[in-house]
């Protein structure tokens, strides 16, 4: 699949069919993850994938965010290399974490899976019940499974409303 093809046709999927997602193809979405650049190659995140339905079922009720149960929840966590860590490196690991549940959620959409890139959830709950260590944070979650629907696109702003030339304000040219 051409890759701008699968980023014009990604959507958030929040209904499942049911169907288990096989270790080959979560391996494949952290092979994406682990390949997105990363800033001095810090390699701060981690990644909890979440298969167990006692589990899954565990951290739904703590995650507004999910309404149908997934095949798997993939845990998007940060482990800074220093205790104390700089404003400036938090936002660059974050947007680290970002850029990896990007590449999963291409990914998964080229192998035929759904995704839902989450950020409701409770921090402290999801910490509990991941086991994390108290110097890894979970950032964001992606639900996987076989969509059981095909969301339409949302609206887009057109280009000349997002975009400016040289400076801002400075209009996008038609």
């Amino acid at each position: 699949m051409d890759l701008f093809q699968t980023i014009l046709e990604r959507r958030s999927v929040r209904r499942y069919t049911g169907e288990t997602i096989g270790q080959d193809l979560l391996e494949k979405l952290l092979d994406a993850a682990r390949w997105a650049p990363n800033g001095s190659n810090n390699n701060a995140w981690r990644f909890i994938v979440v298969t167990s339905p006692v589990q899954k079922q565990l951290l739904l009720q703590f995650t507004p965010g999910v309404d149908d149960m997934p095949a798997a929840i993939i845990a998007i966590c940060i482990e800074p290399k220093q205790r104390r860590v700089k404003e400036a490196a938090r936002l660059l690991h974050m947007a680290d974490a970002a850029i990896a549940a990007e590449n999963m959620a291409l990914v998964a959409h080229a192998l035929g899976l759904g995704s839902c890139i989450v950020v409701s959830f409770a921090s402290l709950a999801l910490r509990t019940l991941l086991n994390l260590p108290e110097e890894i944070s979970p950032y964001v979650l992606l639900t996987l499974g076989y969509p059981a629907e095909a969301p339409e696109p949302p609206p887009r702003l057109p280009i000349a409303e997002i975009a400016f030339l040289d400076e801002y304000g400075k209009e996008w040219p038609a």
